[in-house]
Formats: C-alpha cells, structure tokens, sequence
C-alpha cells in the first residue's frame, strides 16, 4: 500500500503550523522537546494547541521528571499518530513504511521495532495509544473518556479469552497447571489481610 505522504509531512498538512501541527510542541535540532515557538507568539495566529497534543505534552513532562530521554523516532511516531482519530485511524502499513523501512527488509524485524515503539508510547510514557484490527484498524491518540472505554473493553477482552484458552487447554491436558493458574489468580485477586484492633 503506497504512503499518503500528506499524511506525514508537517508542511503539507493545509492550515495547520508548519513547525508544530497545532501539536503546541516540537523537537528543537539539538533533541529536546519545547513548546511550538510561534504558539508562544500571540501575533502569528497559532490555532490552540490540540487535545492529543496536550496529552503528548503530559507525556513528556512526565518523561522529564523522570529523567527518562524522549528518542527522536518514538517522538516523530507520537506526533504522527496525533494526526489521527478512533473514526480514521494511522495505518499501521504507513508507520511501518514511513518509520522502519531502514530496518532489515523482513517484515518481522519491522513489525517486531514497531510493536517495541507503540509499547513504550504506553507502558513508558503512559500516552493513551488506541489501537483497532477491526475496520477502520488502526492507532490514534485517545482524547475522550468514551473512546477510551471502548478501547479499554476491546483491549482487556484478548488477554482474558487467552488465560481462558490456557486454563482449558492446561485442564484438559496438564492438570496441574490449571491448579497453579487457579491458585495464582485467588492469590493475586485476595484482599490483603486487615490488622485486627486490640
């Protein structure tokens, strides 16, 4: 599938600023993530900033009080899934050409690079990256507690349909690790011990 390169080059993207994409943040050369130089400017007209913007922009602040560096690559991936929505979602086909095309040529080392970046947008960063395989598939940044909910339910449904699958199959065929996997889910889920008053 061809890339839509409008689709990724800040200075095409019709009205919005060249710099930032409305994002309110840019890389500066030297690697460090600052605030869009002509949003500080009240006479260049600079739309507000946009709600995945400020969601990637509480990303970073919480990247910096951590002292945890913010890579070109994973930043550039952020601001492009910005772009998009739950209703019309980045392909991944595109991330894939447009990011990791520098990677060996096997699908898998690309593939295997890109879920590496979308996992650190959320485990490091704690962006709320949406994700779908159904149509329209794709990833967005969530900016809505209702998207998010969808998300939410969608994403929690596959690891407890493949806990359910291996309870079975481990029932089934090696019953002794149902037994460690029912006994490590009761303990896991028990409610720690309250100090009884004297």
């Amino acid at each position: 599938m061809p890339v839509d390169r409008q689709l990724f080059d800040p200075f095409v993207i019709g009205g919005a600023c060249s710099r930032c994409r409305d994002l309110g943040l840019w890389m500066e050369p030297n690697g460090f993530v600052q605030p869009c130089p002509s949003s500080l400017d009240a006479s260049t007209g600079h739309r507000d900033q946009t709600p995945s913007g400020k969601m990637i922009q509480r990303a970073i602040e919480l990247l910096r009080e951590k002292k945890l560096p913010v890579t070109s690559q994973v930043f550039q991936i952020a601001i492009t899934i910005a772009q998009f929505s739950t209703e019309t979602p980045c392909s991944r086909e595109n991330l894939l050409s447009t990011f990791f095309t520098y990677l060996p040529m096997t699908h898998a080392n690309q593939l295997r690079k890109f879920h590496s970046v979308i996992e650190e947008l959320r485990k490091v960063w704690l962006l709320p990256v949406g994700s779908r395989k159904d149509t329209p598939s794709g990833y967005w940044i969530i900016t809505d507690q209702k998207d998010f909910e969808e998300w939410f339910q969608r994403s929690k449904a596959a690891p407890i349909t493949q806990l359910t699958t291996i309870h079975r199959v481990a029932k089934r065929n090696f019953p002794i690790f149902a037994e460690q996997l029912e006994l490590e889910f009761f303990n896991d889920n028990d409610p720690p011990p309250t100090a009884v008053a004297a």
